[in-house]
């Protein structure tokens, strides 16, 4: 069975460098084996979470809001590795990305509230990357969008295994002309689909 990759580009805009490294990543997955999927947040009907208090998702760990977060919700939850790429506003994510992550809270009641198994097909945690891009460089630009991430991919049952963080990219186009970079987000890629290969036992 072929390992399942979930591409999220968490840009505000279409055809983007984030976007554009994410498609890097998601070939260098499909050139590895794996079957992949990419979905831009802004092509979605998407609302932020309304609910005052963790306890609005309760009983049953369920999202009131009813748009196109409840067919991402399941695949969010069955991919086997899962990539996130975002430009850095304000020294953070997106707002459609974070409306995304923030509509998760359903999913960390069902896990630390109700104590259920937010992943049941899964055997371990599993692997993810992240993809920032930002005009500025330096530690500091992107680290409250890195502990963002890893407080998703941790209600998510993802491992926060890699990333590529990459300054100095003002304008749209300018991953296109960065070469190691799209080589970079290649290799990621295609190394995230190995490593799950091998821990299925289907390395050949």
């Amino acid at each position: 069975m072929a390992v399942t990759v979930l591409g999220i580009a968490g840009s505000a805009r279409r055809g983007g460098n984030s976007e554009l490294l994410l498609d890097r990543a998601l070939a260098g997955a499909a050139d590895a084996g794996a079957a992949t999927e990419r979905v831009a947040l802004v092509d979605l009907d998407l609302h932020p979470c309304i609910c005052p208090t963790s306890e609005d998702c309760l009983p049953a760990g369920v999202c009131s809001v009813r748009d196109d977060m409840q067919s991402l919700y399941p695949r969010l939850l069955a991919c086997d590795l899962l990539y996130v790429a975002s430009p850095v506003f304000f020294r953070n994510v997106t707002a459609q990305l974070k409306m995304m992550i923030d509509r998760c809270q359903a999913v960390w009641v069902r896990k630390y509230k109700l104590m259920q198994d937010v992943t049941p097909g899964h055997l371990a945690k599993r692997k993810g990357l992240f993809i920032a891009v930002a005009n500025e460089t330096g530690e500091r630009e992107f680290q409250a969008a890195v502990i963002t991430m890893r407080s998703v991919f941790a209600t998510l049952n993802v491992r926060y295994t890699y990333d590529l963080l990459v300054g100095g990219l003002e304008r749209p186009g300018d991953a296109r002309r960065r070469l190691d970079y799209q080589e970079r987000a290649y290799e990621l890629g295609a190394r995230l689909v190995r490593e799950e290969l091998a821990f299925l036992g289907q390395d050949g």
